[in-house]
Formats: C-alpha cells, sequence, structure tokens
C-alpha cells in the first residue's frame, strides 16, 4: 500500500485545537474583546498605574497654584461638601497623575475621561455617574437627569464637573473633566495623549475641542448618594 493509500487518524490534540479555532472564527469579535479586557484586568492588578511622587508633588504645585486665597485643605462651607469631596479625591495620590493605560474599553486609556472622573466620584461618594461610566453623553444624561444640576462658570467650585460639548448629543468630541478650582480656569482631565489623569488645562481645554463646536457646560454634583 503506498503512502497516497494509507488512511490517517488524527491525533486528539489536533482534534481539540481545530475546534478551539472554529471557534474563535465563529466568535472571533467577541473572544478578541474578552481575552483584551482579560489582559488589561491583569495588567492592571500588576503594573503601578500611580504617578512617582516626584510627577505627584509637581502636579499638586500647579493646582495649589491656581487656588488665589486658598489652600488645598481649608475648610469648605457645607453647601459645597460635594464638589469639595470630589475635588480631594481628584488630587489623592491614588487618582492624580495616574496611569489609565489599562483601563478596560477605553482604547488603552485614550478614551477614559469619563472613566477617570467616575474613579473620583466613586472614591468620593462611593457611587458613580451614568448608567455607562465610561460614555460621556450617559453621564451628561444622569447630570442633567437628577445627579446634577448647570451652574454658570462663574459660580463653579472646585469639584464641580466641566464636560466639551455637554449640550450636543448629536455631533461633537466628548470630553470630560473636574474643575480643579473656584471659577474652573483650571480642569483636571484624563489626557488622550498621555493616558493619564494629569490634562490641566483651561476652561476650554486649550481649545481642542472649539471646532466641534466647543461649547463647555458645567455641572454640580448635588447627590451624595444616587
Amino acid at each position: 500500500m503506498s503512502l497516497s493509500q494509507k488512511k490517517i487518524k488524527p491525533s486528539v490534540e489536533f482534534l481539540v485545537t481545530v475546534g478551539f479555532l472554529l471557534v474563535i472564527a465563529i466568535v472571533g469579535k467577541p473572544t478578541a474583546r474578552w481575552a483584551k479586557a482579560t489582559y488589561d484586568a491583569y495588567k492592571a492588578n500588576t503594573t503601578i498605574l500611580t504617578a512617582s511622587d516626584t510627577e505627584y508633588r509637581r502636579l499638586l504645585a500647579i493646582i495649589q497654584s491656581q487656588q488665589p486665597g486658598q489652600t488645598l485643605n481649608q475648610p469648605i462651607p457645607v453647601k459645597f461638601a460635594i464638589p469639595e469631596k470630589i475635588f480631594q479625591a481628584a488630587i489623592s495620590p491614588d487618582l492624580l497623575g495616574r496611569s489609565s493605560q489599562y483601563e478596560p474599553h477605553t482604547s488603552n486609556g485614550k478614551l477614559a475621561c469619563a472613566w477617570m472622573v467616575n474613579m473620583a466620584v466613586k472614591k468620593a461618594l462611593n457611587y458613580q455617574i451614568g448608567q455607562n461610566p465610561l460614555y460621556v453623553p450617559s453621564v451628561v444624561e444622569a447630570l442633567d437627569g437628577g445627579i446634577g444640576h448647570r451652574v454658570e462658570q462663574r459660580h463653579t467650585r472646585r469639584g464641580d464637573i466641566a464636560v466639551a460639548n455637554g449640550t450636543d448629543y448629536e455631533k461633537g468630541l466628548w470630553h470630560i473633566g473636574i474643575c480643579a478650582n473656584d471659577k474652573c480656569t483650571l480642569i483636571l482631565s484624563n489626557s488622550p495623549f498621555t493616558t493619564r489623569f494629569e490634562w490641566l488645562s483651561d476652561a476650554s481645554f486649550e481649545g481642542a475641542f472649539d471646532h466641534y463646536p466647543g461649547k463647555t457646560t458645567f455641572y454640580r454634583v448635588i447627590k451624595s448618594n444616587p
């Protein structure tokens, strides 16, 4: 009998491998997303994500320099207790300068602005804003729905929320951050460039969204729990 006439019986290992490859081919994208999320969770748990002490102190010094007539830890009137809690959470060593690279479903931290704001809210108030805390329009919908209310920039306090294109649900490039001083001339947000919670910008986010159309809307969280 020639080699061409011999029947080759596939091994169990070969059949398992083929089956596994077929499953991947069928469920392709969901499997890839699951694998990416699993990897990111592993890296987040095994990587130092917080800023170095030097970098943290540098960022804190910039924020302190923009507190005219105030310190970072002075007593605050009770009516501003909620934004102050959010501000203090945002400038804590856990969050200020923190890497967002391995936060799940954020395109390696480039789309983590809403998530990082919600991390500060979670730390301060023990809940997150929006049915989808990763998505700026969901956060805005919740704020407009009673979690917060809109305020004019001149009335903002540190710890209030600033949203680029916060009133336009249909067009615009979304971004969100936390006011880092009263009157919100300084905003702390996640940088899509360095993928860290370290972008200190002016009230218009340095004009990055002016053509989208770029209006910044300001909110104050008014509920200590949802």
